[in-house]
């Protein structure tokens, strides 16, 4: 266990290194339409164009996209590349007599990003500097203490059912007893109540990964809390989806389990969803902790963290296959269709809708 954990955690931590403050340029965005040049306002276009001028000197401008684009400098192609390009506007101002019209072409502008960088950091007014925004770490330090009085309240309610769902042996054990969780109806109180406290919980960490990992995720995009209100009204709704998403699953299994002669294990394989669920996300969580320890900054550290707890999630499925293996005397093929219809399709339709 021990070895497995650390494992997840150097697959989830990449480049810990902390971001130079920059000013974003969105604000000054436009793009062409056939009424001409028109401010950005998420429309559906390839191209966004902005001007460089005498205000731009003494900086740098960031141009940042996971994908490949081009820039264009009043009309003529001057760079190709992908991810971040760094742009000399002094250089440029030089060489086009003080005012240029950059333009960045891409189909996919939902993850594009420009900036200005100051070349020297001012320090003005350093004995009382401006403190930044902190409504997202103090909803971040509430959150977490609710999630963490729900799982405390739950443990006292009901322990043999929490150490049912955080036992990691009988999680990747191919010969596995049913246990109270397993045995137990699905619709009773607590469970209800187990499921609910875990839609929180993922909601909670999906809401702090989006966060962190910039634009790295279309979703990402749709979902930024300016205030801690804001923060969480998004976080009820990620809870809720995820609960709804809970359910539908549940309804997914009921309909293959009887479609291919598996009633009987409609229980168990919920159930080992929910715990293999619960424990990626209390793995995650962890990392997030040492995240923050180390000061961790990058997007690219927050996105693979949020794509390695995705792909756990597929490895789940290889396990509740080998419990099939060992419950049922159906055939391989059998057994392998009823899971690419009840786990492995939707889980990947599902990761394709979070990682675009």
């Amino acid at each position: 266990m021990i070895r497995c954990t650390l494992l997840y955690f150097l697959l989830g931590s990449t480049a810990l290194f902390a971001q130079p403050d920059l000013s974003s340029l969105k604000s000054t965005w436009l793009v062409s339409t056939e009424a001409g040049y028109q401010p950005y306002r998420n429309q559906t276009v390839q191209a966004i164009h902005f001007g460089v001028d005498a205000a731009m000197q003494g900086s740098y401008l960031v141009v940042v996209n996971r994908h490949c684009y081009s820039v264009f400098v009043n009309g003529t192609l001057q760079w190709q590349a992908q991810d971040t390009l760094r742009i000399d506007a002094d250089s440029l101002l030089r060489v086009y007599k003080g005012n240029a019209w950059l333009s960045v072409y891409q189909p996919q502008l939902h993850s594009l990003q420009t900036f200005r960088q100051a070349k020297i950091q001012l320090q003005e007014d350093a004995s009382n500097p401006l403190r930044p925004p902190t409504y997202f770490h103090n909803f971040t330090i509430v959150a977490v203490l609710l999630v963490f009085i729900f799982l405390v309240s739950l443990y006292r309610a009901s322990p043999s059912l929490m150490f049912d769902y955080l036992n990691v042996i009988k999680l990747f054990s191919a010969q596995e007893r049913d246990d109270a969780s397993s045995t137990g109806r699905i619709g009773a109180s607590i469970n209800l109540i187990f499921f609910a406290v875990i839609s929180f919980l993922v909601g909670l960490l999906v809401l702090i990964l989006f966060k962190y990992s910039g634009d790295r995720f279309y979703l990402a995009t749709l979902i930024e809390p300016a205030t801690t209100a804001g923060a969480f009204a998004a976080w009820l709704t990620l809870a809720a989806g995820v609960f709804v998403i809970l359910l539908l699953r549940l309804v997914l299994i009921f309909l293959c389990s009887s479609l291919f002669g598996l009633r009987d294990t409609v229980r168990f394989h919920f159930f080992h969803f929910v715990r293999f669920l619960f424990i990626v996300s209390l793995l995650t969580g962890v990392t997030l902790v040492v995240y923050f320890m180390l000061g961790v900054a990058t997007p690219s550290g927050y996105a693979t963290l949020f794509l390695m707890a995705c792909i756990s999630s597929l490895a789940g499925s290889a396990f509740l296959f080998i419990k099939l293996l060992g419950r049922t005397s159906l055939p391989v093929f059998h057994l392998f269709s009823y899971l690419c219809a009840s786990e492995i399709i939707p889980l990947i339709i599902l990761g394709k809708v979070l990682l675009f």
